[in-house]
This record gives C-alpha cells, structure tokens and sequence, in this order.
C-alpha cells in the first residue's frame, strides 16, 4: 500500500491515468499534483487555481489532465510539459463557459465537454 503525502489540505479528487502510471489529485489546498503510481513520489505540483480543486480527470489519450475548481474555472495541463518542467507553466485556463443541451461549449460555441444529465445541476453558471 502507498501513501501518497504533499497536499497541505484535504484531497477533494483522485484520477488514474489511462495507462495506469500517473495519479492526478486536487485539494483545498489549491493544486493539482501528480504522482507516479508505482512509487508515490510526487512528479510536479501544478499550481494557478485561486480555489479548492473540486475534481481532476485524464484526457483518454492521456496527454492532458483537466481540473475545476471552486474558482470557477477549469485547467487544461499539458502532461508532457507539466512533467518537464513541475510546474504550471503548461495551463491552459477555460474562465468561461455555458451549457448548452448538455454541451459545456467555448467563448465562440466550440465543444468543450459532454454533461451527463445527472451532473448538469452540479455545473457552476459562470458570467464573465
């Protein structure tokens, strides 16, 4: 059994990675970090939300890993970069969307995500 300790608050999400060897978190304490799942050491700390990180998720290609925060935004992180450097330098921050027909949709109507339905009343209105 690994124990994986670096997270200054409470983990509010854990993701697998697609093939298994990365583990993404999000806690209260603002981050994202990722750790290799084989060993538990940690491989970079993604910081830039300015609130708790409600949930993180891998891309199924496993390129990027996604995380929304109580901030109101949602994180697109590069893993290649992330891993490289350890840090944020690789964010790509969505700071506006809507939903539409169970579409989360972009600034200019581009597809962001798919909603399920029973998650639609979680999603948080954002107006910019």
């Amino acid at each position: 059994m690994l124990v994986l300790e670096g997270h200054t608050n409470d983990v509010l999400s854990v993701a697998y990675s697609p093939d298994g060897r990365l583990i993404g978190s999000g806690s209260e304490d603002k981050s994202v970090r990722l750790w290799n799942a084989a060993t538990g050491t940690v491989i970079a700390t993604l910081e830039g939300h300015t609130g708790s990180v409600a949930s993180v998720a891998f891309t199924p290609d496993g390129q990027f890993i996604v995380s929304g925060s109580y901030d109101k935004t949602i994180r697109v992180w590069d893993l290649d970069a992330a891993i490289d450097s350890g840090d944020e330098t690789s964010a790509l921050t969505l700071d506006f969307a809507t939903l539409n027909d169970g579409w989360l949709t972009g600034r200019s109507g581009e597809l962001l995500a798919w909603v399920p339905a029973k998650y639609r009343e979680h999603v948080i209105k954002v107006s910019v």
